[in-house]
């Protein structure tokens, strides 16, 4: 019997088994589950296990416990839940490297989930909205406007007080009659439209010429770029186009320009704006992804002002902000080297001479040749700075201008107005001559503007050469600050002392011809210097708060140890 019964109760435990035991805690979540209303957004599995962990602490001790497992609640976006990798990379930085950051927490706050694991909308558009905010430059719209209505009026009136004879003392004295300020003449003139439309075509074509120093470099972001320097070139070309038209076809060309020379400054600025509006429009049709990351306001203004596109390129060839850097510098070197031709007097070659070997004549024009020392001084210093720039152009391959500047309305405004200003000084000391500077002065004028040069250039050869070699045997004992980003700041040298001295070596050779003006004092070309000056103040504190932004901790380590920006013990 007893057999029997264990048989019918294993038969019966066959049809119909033991449903298995579950804890409480399985059963809630089962029905959790099965319940519409209660039914949850499934969360991120690791986030999942660490609220879960905090929810058990929480349980046993009755208060929030500190746990060792990292708080995604503030991870970025663009790290995931399995490792974490950062936004900007370098090639020479390993991953284990990257999984510390300055602002960690910070960066890491656009992850922030509610209480259900999932990303909050509304406080990712506040991060958005918060980043932007954080990239807006020149006060936004209302900088840009102020900008673009007071710069060019500013330059154009130091100018035009200065030239034509009525304007001889270079004073800021209102005619009795405004009828100058009237004429269409006086800010228009056809023929020297045409030179200037011609000019800057020339120079355009030129530069589809591999005609320079090419240099290559592998960008963070933008991949491999090429760059061929095309200045010296351009200026030969220049020069030679000049002495043809002068001398070949005997057109007035160097009388031309200088009787429009303000004319020529308006249609440099009218041609700055244009640029700038049609690069605005080609940036449309270009991935956001390369635009200008401080030209994605949405505002108008303020990114017509700043530049969307970096190094715009016109038929995937033409790189359009070295074609009018290239304008800038030659129309500079052209209105100083006519200064220059003008203050120096050859002699005339009698017919008795004229039958004399080579030699012989350049001997004799080499004895006669007379020159007004102050002008000519003037001219060739500001002659040299420009050469400098055109010589060692690739020197601008790390620049903050090729690298950073956005391609806009303010830079395309800084290039139209640089031949002016740096030709304004030299333009009235011609005008005057300044016969009673004594020598003294003029070798003082002439060492503070080789020293310039000297910081300046030396500066720029040290960035330019490590950044293209970091690794070379040259750089092994230069002393480096090494940052998250991979890169390592220079803290030798011409760097260790202040943090851009190739500004300060700019700014150096800028005010070297201002002691001139003691002899003969004037307002314009003080001010275009002052002005030159604040450009260049102003953008190295631009270029501050960018590393700021960027290195974070390491710049600020940096500025700890090299703590001025362009003067030691001053700025």
């Amino acid at each position: 019997a007893k057999a029997a019964v264990k048989e019918t109760v294993t038969a019966t435990s066959k049809i119909s088994p033991e449903e298995p035991r579950r804890s409480a805690r399985i059963r809630i979540s089962e029905q959790r589950e099965k319940s519409p209303v209660l039914k949850r957004t499934p969360r991120d599995k690791q986030l999942s296990v660490i609220l879960d962990d905090a929810a058990e602490e929480l349980s046993k001790k009755g208060s929030p416990a500190k746990s060792l497992t990292p708080n995604t609640s503030q991870r970025s976006a663009v790290t995931s839940t399995g490792g974490r990798v950062t936004a900007s990379r370098s090639v020479s930085v390993a991953n284990d490297s990257q999984e510390f950051s300055d602002h960690e927490d910070i960066e890491f706050q656009s992850f922030r989930r509610d209480d259900n694991g999932v990303r909050e909308k509304s406080y990712a558009r506040r991060s958005a909205s918060k980043q932007l905010q954080d990239l807006r430059e020149f006060g936004g719209n209302i900088g840009a406007v102020a900008v673009l209505i007071l710069v060019p009026a500013f330059i154009f009136l130091i100018n035009h007080f200065c030239s034509g004879a009525a304007h001889r003392d270079c004073s800021f004295k209102l005619p009795t009659n405004l009828d100058e300020f009237k004429a269409l003449s006086t800010y228009f003139n056809r023929e020297v439209a045409v030179i200037f439309l011609l000019f800057t075509w020339a120079i355009a074509l030129i530069s589809t010429v591999p005609i320079g120093k090419a240099v290559k470099i592998v960008d963070e972001i933008r991949g491999q770029q090429s760059y061929v320097f095309t200045g010296l070139s351009c200026a030969t070309f220049t020069g030679l186009a000049v002495f043809v038209a002068e001398y070949c076809y005997k057109y007035p060309l160097i009388g031309t320009i200088s009787k429009g020379y303000n004319q020529l400054l308006v249609i440099s600025l009218i041609h700055a704006l244009i640029t700038a509006a049609l690069a605005f429009v080609k940036s449309r049709y270009v991935p956001q992804t390369s635009w200008n990351p401080y030209a994605k306001s949405g505002r108008f203004l303020s990114d017509f002002f700043l530049g969307r596109e970096i190094n715009p390129l016109s038929f995937n060839t033409i790189n359009l902000k070295l074609v009018h850097y290239h304008i800038s510098l030659t129309l500079a070197l052209l209105f100083n080297s006519i200064i220059l031709y003008r203050n120096v007097h050859f002699p005339a070659l009698a017919e008795t001479e004229t039958d004399l070997p080579l030699l012989d004549k350049l001997t004799f024009i080499a004895r006669n040749t007379e020159f007004e020392p102050t002008p000519v001084l003037a001219a060739s210093l500001t002659i040299l700075y420009l050469l400098d720039l055109l010589a060692y152009e690739h020197h601008l391959t790390h620049s903050f201008d090729l690298q950073s500047e956005g391609f806009g309305a303010q830079l395309l405004l800084r290039y139209a107005v640089f031949p002016f200003t740096l030709t304004l000084l030299p333009k009235y000391v011609a005008a005057h001559k300044l016969p009673e500077v004594p020598a003294w002065a003029l070798a003082a004028v002439a060492l503070i503007a080789l020293v310039g040069l000297f910081v300046k250039r030396s500066a720029n050869r040290l960035k330019h050469q490590y950044r293209l070699n970091p690794l070379g045997e040259k750089f092994i004992d230069l002393e480096t600050l090494p940052t998250f980003q991979g890169r390592r700041l220079l803290v030798a040298k011409w760097w260790g002392r202040v943090r851009q001295p190739n500004y300060a070596g700019d700014i150096l050779q800028n005010v070297a011809l201002l002691p001139l003006l003691y002899w003969r004092f004037a307002w314009p070309p003080l001010l275009a210097v002052l002005f030159t000056v604040a450009l260049l103040v102003h953008r190295a504190a631009r270029l501050s708060e960018r590393n700021a932004k960027k290195y974070n901790s390491a710049w600020q380590r940096y500025c700890a140890s090299v703590p001025y920006s362009l003067v030691p013990k001053v700025f």
